[in-house]
């Protein structure tokens, strides 16, 4: 009878817009359905609404938009670079090949339906994007069957409507235009609820000739829609204003109305007319709370229902979002899948938020398709946008269509997932795109692995789909290229590039003569952990183009990899369109040669940096066109070193003992036709029929290579020779090739193939123990200009201090302008992702500034330190002085896990190995509490749907769902906290992970979803009141048994903690006597000393409410004492060290005073011992009450369950109370009460039969408690309990009542205007003994106040709120709900 905080705030919204505000009947603002029709048609739709609508073929031809861009953009410049890449060039000369019959599918956070620039093709050509999907699910709705009714519009009108209840409680009209059919087929699932349907369909019939139709239906929160809290924050704000103005309105007349009924009723107040005069000002003080106050209240936002339906004309499912929120749908028109018709609606004026749809699952799944941010937009406006009039600013390739293919998860703040990504690529090969692109990237543990990796192959070598990716933004150091880009073989990485065009035009940089081109400072760089080249081609990074409408503005200046990528893709999209013209042979292998073939080097760039080079389109058409009838240009080549089961992909050589000596390395070269079909004629005879000869080459003085090789099917290996002895410290970089034999010797063609070399070789150690070395002055004399040096640590030091000092000439000294410097350390380790050992900052250095930087490091590990002066920098040139110093001590073990009883049963070893003293002063603390939890029970391994079913023999991907229980401590229910969900075997891992999913869903005790986390874990809030959580981890694989194997996966709950210390001891005897603490000392150079840490004590670990036997506490520890003076830096590893502590048992309690205060059981064992059992039944019994809906097969099951228990407990025991109540509760859970009042107050009158309330009323009447006596204490104790269990009784039946009775009429009593009481049907009241023979709500309520004060005890605040709404009070109500 509680209501919970969410229920609580959602009524007490709703409630104070309905009593207190018209605002509740005005609707918010909408805008229409869009629909893809001619001018003139939507003219006449505009003047009919009194709405702006767009037609989105025909946006942008107003003449007004075109003339202010094209007067001036001519001059001004471009704002989507393409020069850089030849574009314009190809484009004159070829008009035609504009991507016309190309479509792009852009990977990302979804485009925009509505976006200028993404409206139309050239000419009559049609739409712009042709279809759109949310591939991550996270605005999917299930839609269940219900069944409209038709009703007749008013005698006379001719008109009428199909007509259902909606989830949202609506009256949902339908328009009668619909064609609304019979769904082809039922799901499974939905039989039941089917005949369901259809039987209570049947008994509501009026007449024989009853029309009804089958819809299905759901509902959506708009605010889960929203792709940002832009948007988020700009409805709020305008629902408020708008709440306040009407609150305004109601506050003036309530205050004129409060003032005549004053100067009417003058005299004393009958108690009718002062609750009236109360209930006014309590609205009164409700509606004057201000806009402060008012932010505490819950907004839920526009809840829209949605209604799926099958068109019995065009055999196809449609659908429809209520935007409107008043189920007046009766003109509206449905919309079909977007890719249908290309036609979508707008939610509202103020949001300015396009959506979609797309149904799925035989119309079991309504997917609302909307954008999760400005991405995608922009970087389908670089690859295809179109601006009638003002061709400077179109995309690269303005005659593409475009396919939005929505990867980035909108609960997760459009952060990729893996259901995203994989269902992208399924689209793509469903939909036959051309060319894809994804402008996302992230760390891997392992190179081309993982489920996306072999599809992603799948799709380019035997789907022919051209995958374009961004390299990446984690530049400007080594190996910083991202998944899936830069690391998967058969994606094209791309760089990230600014000209000196770009720098005057887009980013308003004053004009540099000198100024240069170069990739921007944080593209990323090669080459891949594999040795692969990580970066393919390099395009321009930048551009002003489209962005949703949400954000009020036409376009956005955006850079990154993200732009290159989809430049790139629309020079493949150029290229397909020219190849399709002219009927030549199109395949990935193909475009991918052209492109490499032709790329123009950039001289002040390596090919880390800038892979074969810039982009150059009319050179890769060229080639194309020449090489046509070459059927080698289908083959690919793949080179691998070493061998199986983990080759490489390059050569890369990087740790000390990597280059101080000769290497002979073996090279496999093998031919590869499309995805290797076996089954296929035609690729079965080239394989056995091909030859190649080849002549390899290198310009690398040390590397040996031989000069021919004779290749053949089945591939060929041979062996090079790598010496890097005599070369100096620093990055060496050079490419192996192999070029199609020539008698004459020549390599004028295109490589066959490419396999790069890198030797990164650090400097030479003086010693091992040395900790300062010098680097000397670095001198910058352009922008992005970058300094690599490898250091190898020392074994024993386990951080850097890096000083860097500005150290400009005198001649400089009259500029103070700052420099700005990026700073890059990495450590490689195998299967780590680079960030987990990197360090980047961003310095902005003033002349003769010195600033410190402080890193944890790997001893004996190679570090990369680079320095890059900002692209953006003014030339003015500039040195700066660079000093690394090592430090730290070694700990042995570094990572300490104690277990409870165990603390300092193993010290900690320290030793420094350094040729410096080093200060210890060790600290260790806990700041991170861990639960393992196991699920409630064994999961269901299950199909997934239309969406998920691999190209590879139709292989369906299956899902796990495992559920777990969380509960708080009960003090923490009752505040806001963070957990974060972790599963560590499966987290971290994304592009290589070999799994296609792993999503938890965090719940509330009463379903509401709180929050989602993928495989990058982050918190989620938890709200008060939200009682046991309920996690839902979902796991998909193409294998059940894979899944199967994970049924009793554990999952881990993390929450911060206020900092736990623990103490460390000199040695073993003071940490267990607890005397002491370890005392701060010097350690020589090659000394070493123990420390004992000890376990945190048992009053701290009290404080940790809920803290259980098992959970785990984590922390750092630290061991050096940090210091301040001219050296500066932490002196200290940052971030310490990983500490743990595995809690015990829970600690004894004190002894309580043993002084009886209540009676000793006389009882005999046996009854004592018949007793414990039926209460352990009765517990049971309530065990299995339903505390949320089930679906019918499972609460028939439920229900049954329950009744045989009951039957067998009840037997000999049908009047015991316990008993008896939990038959109550029962029979009024929420998720059957309103089927079964009259069973209600029968299990009420049950136990109210059972109690004498006479007996009750003369023991609190008249006896004395004496507290000291044990026999008095047991007796109070009974009568308590008694008396609760009559309250509850009385108040269950009393609600009961008052549902039956609000289904039949209402009594109220009503106050006027001017102060005069008004009866309304009041009924009388007899002042009855017995409570069984009760049966009205007011008088049962009035009898409960001989036993509970309703008004005071919030349990009962459900009576109180209906006995205050019955009385007409809405401010009682409202003062009630607030307070609760």
């Amino acid at each position: 009878m509680h209501f919970s905080r969410t229920a609580r705030s959602i009524v007490l919204y709703s409630t104070a817009l309905t009593c207190c505000s018209a605002f509740a009947r005005t609707p918010f603002p909408k805008r229409s359905i869009v629909k893809p029709t001619s001018t003139s048609a939507l003219n006449t739709q505009k003047r009919a609404n009194q709405r702006t609508n767009y037609n989105r073929a025909s946006w942008q031809n107003s003449s007004s938009s075109t003339s202010i861009m094209s007067s001036t953009a001519s001059s001004f410049g471009t704002l989507v670079p393409k020069e850089e890449t030849n574009v314009p060039a190809f484009l004159k000369a070829h008009p035609e090949y504009n991507g016309k019959n190309v479509t792009i599918g852009i990977l990302d956070t979804g485009c925009d339906v509505g976006a200028i620039g993404l409206q139309s093709l050239p000419g009559a050509g049609g739409t712009k994007i042709v279809d759109v999907h949310d591939c991550t699910g996270c605005n999917d709705v299930d839609v269940s069957v219900a069944t409209a009714k038709w009703v007749d519009g008013e005698e006379g009108s001719g008109k009428g409507w199909w007509e259902v209840e909606g989830l949202s409680g609506r009256t949902l009209k339908l328009n009668p235009d619909w064609n609304i059919g019979a769904f082809p087929a039922a799901a499974a699932d939905e039989k039941d609820d089917e005949e369901k349907d259809e039987k209570e369909t049947q008994e509501t019939k009026d007449t024989e000739d009853t029309k009804t139709v089958k819809v299905r239906l759901g509902i959506k929160r708009a605010y889960e829609l929203y792709p940002s809290k832009t948007v988020l924050n700009r409805v709020k704000s305008e629902r408020s204003k708008q709440f306040q103005s009407a609150q305004r309105v109601h506050a003036a007349s309530l205050r004129a109305k409060l003032e005549a009924f004053t100067q009417k009723n003058t005299g004393d107040l009958t108690p009718a007319l002062l609750k009236q005069k109360q209930d006014w000002e309590y609205q009164l003080e409700l509606l004057e709370l201000g806009e402060d106050k008012m932010k505490e209240w819950a907004d839920p936002g526009p809840l829209y229902d949605c209604i799926v339906y099958y068109d019995a004309e065009s055999n196809e499912y449609r659908g429809i979002v209520d935007t409107s929120e008043t189920g007046d749908l009766t003109t509206t028109p449905s919309l079909a899948p977007f890719g249908k018709a290309q036609e979508s609606g707008t939610f509202g004026i103020v949001d300015q938020l396009n959506y979609a749809l797309q149904i799925y699952d035989e119309g079991t799944v309504l997917s609302i398709v909307t954008d999760a941010g400005a991405h995608g937009s922009h970087v389908a406006g670089i690859a295809a946008a179109h601006h009638p009039g003002n061709e400077l600013d179109n995309g690269v390739a303005p005659g593409a269509k475009v396919v939005s293919l929505k990867i980035g998860d909108t609960r997760l703040g459009s952060m990729e997932t893996m259901p995203g990504l994989y269902r992208a690529l399924l689209m793509a090969i469903k939909l036959k795109l051309d060319v894809i692109n994804l402008s996302y990237a992230d760390n891997v543990h392992e190179v081309n692995r993982g489920k996306f990796t072999e599809l992603a192959n799948e799709m380019v070598l035997k789907h022919g789909i051209t995958f374009v990716a961004g390299a990446a933004n984690n530049g400007p150091a080594l190996t910083t290229v991202g998944a899936p880009g830069g690391t998967c073989e058969h994606i094209l990485s791309i760089a990230a590039h600014v000209s000196k065009d770009m720098m005057e035009t887009l980013y308003s940089m004053k004009e540099e003569k000198d100024a240069e081109g170069a990739t921007f400072t944080w593209s990323s760089v090669g080459p891949a952990m594999d040795g692969a080249n990580g970066i393919d081609l390099t395009a321009p990074g930048g551009a002003v183009t489209c962005v949703p409408t949400w954000t009020l503005q036409r376009c956005m200046l955006m850079n990154g990899t993200s732009m290159s990528s989809p430049h790139a893709a629309g020079c493949v999209a150029l290229l397909i369109s020219a190849c399709k013209a002219n009927d030549i042979p199109i395949n990935t292998v193909r475009i991918r040669k052209a492109l490499e073939a032709t790329a123009t080097n950039l001289d002040n760039l390596n090919n880390l940096q800038q892979g074969r080079g810039m982009i150059n389109v009319p050179a890769a058409w060229d080639y194309l066109l020449k090489n046509k009838d070459d059927i080698n240009q289908d083959v690919l080549y793949k080179v691998t070193v070493g061998a199986s089961p983990s080759p490489l992909r390059g050569v890369y050589l990087r740790q000390a003992h990597e280059t101080s000596h000769k290497q002979s390395v073996a090279i496999t070269v093998a031919p590869q036709f499309g995805y290797d079909d076996l089954g296929d004629d035609d690729q079965q005879q080239k394989r056995v029929e091909f030859e190649q000869r080849i002549t390899l080459k290198s310009d690398a003085t040390y590397v040996d290579v031989p000069e021919k090789l004779a290749l053949m099917n089945n591939g060929r290996t041979f062996k090079i020779e790598i010496d890097p002895t005599n070369l100096p410290p620093g990055l060496h970089t050079t490419l192996i090739m192999g070029y199609p034999y020539s008698e004459d010797g020549s390599t004028n063609g295109a490589p066959l193939f490419v396999m790069p070399i890198t030797i990164a070789k650090p400097l030479p150690q003086t010693s091992t123990t040395n900790t300062i070395m010098e680097l000397g002055n670095l001198n910058f004399e352009q922008p992005n200009q970058i300094h690599r040096h490898f250091l190898t640590p020392p074994e024993s030091a386990t951080y850097a201090d890096i000083f860097i000092e500005d150290t400009s000439s005198d001649t400089n000294d009259k500029d103070a302008t700052p420099r700005l410097f990026t700073l890059h350390t990495v450590q490689l380790l195998p299967s780590t992702p680079h960030r987990d050992n990197e360090k980047q900052r961003s310095l902005n250095l003033y002349p003769k500034q010195m600033t410190t930087t402080s890193i944890p490091i790997i001893g004996g590990v190679t570090l990369e330190l680079c320095l890059a002066r900002g692209w953006s920098t003014l030339q003015t040139p500039n040195a700066v002085n660079v000093k690394v110093v090592w430090g730290g001590v070694q700990p042995l073990p570094a990572t300490i896990a104690i277990q409870s009883g165990q603390a300092g049963s193993t010290p900690v070893r320290l030793y420094n190995g350094l040729d410096s003293d080093v200060t210890l002063n060790p600290s260790a603390k806990l700041t991170k509490w861990k639960t393992a939890l196991r699920p409630k029970s064994i999961g269901n391994v299950l199909p997934l749907g239309e969406r998920d079913v691999l190209p590879s023999h139709n292989a369906r991907i299956y899902q796990l769902i495992t559920e777990y229980e969380y509960s708080p401590d009960k003090d923490d229910i009752l505040k806001e906290y963070k957990l974060t969900p972790r599963v560590p075997s499966l987290n971290q891992y994304l592009y290589e992970s070999q799994f296609f999913a792993q999503m938890v869903h965090v719940y509330d005790d009463s379903k509401k979803l709180l929050g989602v986390t993928d495989a990058f874990p982050s918190g989620i809030t938890i709200p008060a009141n939200s009682g046991k959580l309920t996690l839902r981890l979902q796991i998909r694989h193409e294998d059940p048994q894979a899944l199967e194997k994970l049924n009793q996966q554990v999952l881990w709950v993390e929450r911060t903690i206020g900092d736990v210390s623990l103490s460390i001891h000199n040695s073993h005897m003071s940490m267990v006597a607890n005397v002491g603490t370890f005392s701060k000392r010097v350690l020589k150079p090659d000394q070493s000393t123990a420390a004992f840490v000890s376990a945190p004590n048992l009053e701290a670990l009290g404080k940790i409410k809920g803290l259980q036997c098992g959970d785990v506490l984590e922390g750092s520890i630290s061991y050096e004492a940090a210091k301040s003076g001219a050296r500066g830096g932490a002196s200290k590893r940052p971030g310490g060290y990983p500490i743990s502590y595995v809690v015990g048992p829970k600690a004894l309690e004190a002894k309580k005073d043993e002084s009886k205060t209540e009676a000793e059981d006389e009882r005999t064992e046996g009854e004592k011992l018949e007793e414990a059992v039926l209460k352990l039944k009765v517990s049971t019994l309530e065990k299995l009450i339903p505390k949320h809906s089930t679906n019918a097969t499972q609460s028939a099951e439920e229900e049954e369950k329950f009744t045989k228990l009951y039957q067998a407990v009840s037997d000999g025991n049908e009047k015991h109370l316990p008993l008896l109540m939990v038959h109550l509760q029962k029979q009024d859970a929420e998720t059957l009460r309103e089927e079964r009042l009259e069973e209600v107050i029968q299990a009420s009158n049950a136990i109210l039969g059972e109690i004498d309330e006479t007996k009750l009323a003369l023991y609190y009447g008249g006896t004395y408690h004496d507290k000291e006596d044990p026999e008095s204490v047991k007796e109070r104790k009974e009568m308590d309990e008694l008396k609760g269990q009559l309250a509850e009784a009385l108040g269950r039946k009393a609600r009961a009542l008052a549902d039956m009775e609000n289904k039949s009429s209402t009594n109220t009593t009503t106050i006027t205007d001017s102060g005069e009481e008004k009866d309304e049907d009041k009924s009388t009241t007899t002042n009855l003994s017995k409570a069984t023979d009760i049966d009205t709500f007011d008088d049962i309520v009035k009898h409960m106040r001989n036993w509970v004060d309703i008004d005071a005890n919030l349990k009962f605040s459900v009576l109180t709120l209906e006995r205050e709404r019955r009385a007409n009070h809405p401010g009682h109500v409202l003062k009630l709900l607030n307070k609760l």
